[in-house]
């Protein structure tokens, strides 16, 4: 099973609290994953609209991770966890043209 080598932060920290902080995902294997950061803040100001409300709703997003905070080092130790549990290619998809 392929593990982690490195990851590039695609956004502007800064911009957390707006909306998603996208993350390409380097494997030892040379595959490339994506992943993204948000925190609870982004997510009241994003996603689809429950038809008929002002209401927010997220689905379909295993690759999506929520966090109270994002510092790049908050990211490299998320990262790290899910590779040495297993989970990491699981919490993220494969990279295609596009993806981010």
């Amino acid at each position: 099973m392929p593990t982690l080598k490195s990851f590039e932060i695609e956004d502007e920290l800064a911009q957390a609290h707006l909306g998603a902080i996208e993350v390409t995902v380097r494997m030892d294997d040379g595959s490339s994953r994506w992943c993204y950061f948000m925190t609870p803040a982004a997510l009241a100001s994003a996603g689809d609209w429950v038809p008929g409300t002002q209401v927010r709703f997220h689905h379909g997003s295993p690759h999506m991770i929520v966090v109270s905070e994002i510092t790049a080092d908050i990211i490299a130790r998320i990262l790290q966890h899910l590779d040495e549990i297993g989970e990491l290619l699981s919490s993220t998809r494969a990279f295609t043209e596009g993806a981010g």
